[in-house]
């Protein structure tokens, strides 16, 4: 169970909704557990997940989601389908496992002309009246208007902030599938500074990187790893760049595991630095190292962000300057709260309130990067879980500045 059920009942409560009604990938994924490719990559399909406040949860899908959900093994008294997608059976031909699910989901799946029609007969079946907080993210503005006219018994209200305070505290599996996330994408990350040797490009730590984590089974992300003076910029890897000594290599990485991102940095040195980047890295250090003194129930996140500001500048970076000092992370590469204070709230991400205040069970990452064109960039970014106590760190690697080429 990925839904954090306790958490999001007690909302509802208190904001007075019967229901509520995930629409974009990620929420379904949340709501529900289905995680078919087909809604992270057609953003146009009609799927929504519906979560009254007690009672069973159910799925509405186009009916071509019935394969993967035949693998998966669902309860198909819960699942509603629409739409057109042709498949002949072998009538000589006794079906087994995924097979015979996927024919017995075809038979027996409450079936529908629209996801419109579909999704009314799943709220009549669950006896949901009154007010339905709806995510509105996953939809154009016409479909919102659809919905309106088609429930005009209900109230919608749009849910998706509501959706990301809920998903800001994870359950355990949430957790499991982030540490596997982050152990495997700093596995990938580690492997590429171990091939950042003299006259090796950008180009081949990167497929160093997605070689690694794709043996591992997670999909790879993004690898912003730049070398030289480049490190200074988040630039596509290159493979016109081939690594000097003395170059910095400055690396900030992801990739996600079913549905989970991670997100973490490192940096390394092949030889000696330059002096002045050295005394920079020590200064990030420090900030990183204040910040997770501080991580526990209870700060606000605006004191985490000037904690580390404060740090910093006066360790060694006293012009130094970042939008934000960190981020929740899970389904989403960037989630709420975003560690940030007031002064600060223009962040282009803009997730979450400056008042949040840790949690257990959030997971954040905490970072301090340093761009300076000419001169190079530097990268520490751990993630970890906010336990009662204090924390629990998921990435492991060591935050000093690392030995690239070893």
């Amino acid at each position: 169970m990925l839904l954090n059920r306790e958490r999001a009942r007690a909302m509802m409560v208190q904001h007075g909704l019967d229901a509520l009604v995930a629409t974009s990938a990620e929420n379904v994924t949340y709501a529900t557990g289905f995680a078919n490719w087909t809604i992270y990559t057609f953003r146009d399909l009609e799927v929504y997940g519906i979560i009254p406040r007690e009672g069973p949860i159910a799925l509405v899908v186009p009916i071509d989601a019935a394969d993967y959900l035949a693998q998966v093994l669902v309860d198909v008294s819960r699942l509603y389908a629409y739409g057109t997608f042709h498949t002949t059976r072998a009538p000589e031909v006794t079906l087994q496992g995924a097979e015979a699910k996927l024919f017995e989901i075809r038979e027996e799946v409450s079936h529908h002309p629209t996801g419109v029609a579909a999704l009314s007969q799943a709220l009549t079946d669950l006896e949901i009246g009154g007010s339905l907080g709806v995510d509105e993210r996953g939809m154009p503005p016409a479909r919102w208007r659809s919905l309106v006219e088609a429930f005009p018994r209900h109230t919608l209200s749009e849910a998706h902030d509501f959706f990301r305070a809920v998903r800001m505290v994870k359950t355990a599996e949430e957790i499991m599938r982030l540490r596997t996330a982050v152990q495997v994408v700093e596995h990938g990350m580690l492997t590429a500074f171990r091939r950042a040797v003299a006259g090796v490009t950008e180009a081949e730590l990167e497929t160093a990187f997605r070689e690694a984590v794709v043996s591992r089974g997670v999909m790879p992300g993004h690898f912003e790893t730049s070398a030289g003076t480049r490190s200074a910029g988040c630039f596509p890897t290159t493979a016109d760049y081939h690594i000097q000594p003395g170059d910095i290599v400055r690396s900030d990485s992801g990739g996600r595991f079913r549905g989970y991102w991670a997100d973490t940095g490192r940096t390394a040195a092949l030889g000696v630095p330059p002096a002045k980047l050295a005394r920079y890295y020590d200064a990030l250090h420090a900030g990183i190292t204040m910040m997770l003194g501080m991580a526990k129930p209870g700060v606000p996140v605006a004191d985490l962000y000037r904690a580390a500001m404060e740090t910093v500048r006066s360790a060694g970076i006293p012009h130094y300057q970042r939008h934000h000092v960190g981020h929740a992370i899970g389904l989403e590469f960037y989630e709420a709260p975003v560690l940030v204070d007031a002064s600060h709230s223009g962040d282009i991400h803009r997730l979450g309130s400056t008042e949040t205040r840790l949690e257990p069970g959030m997971v954040v990452n905490i970072e301090l990067p340093y761009y300076e064109l000419g001169l190079g960039g530097l990268q520490i970014e751990d993630t970890l879980v906010i336990r009662p106590s204090g924390y629990e760190l998921l990435t492991t690697a060591s935050r000093t500045l690392l030995p690239a080429g070893a």
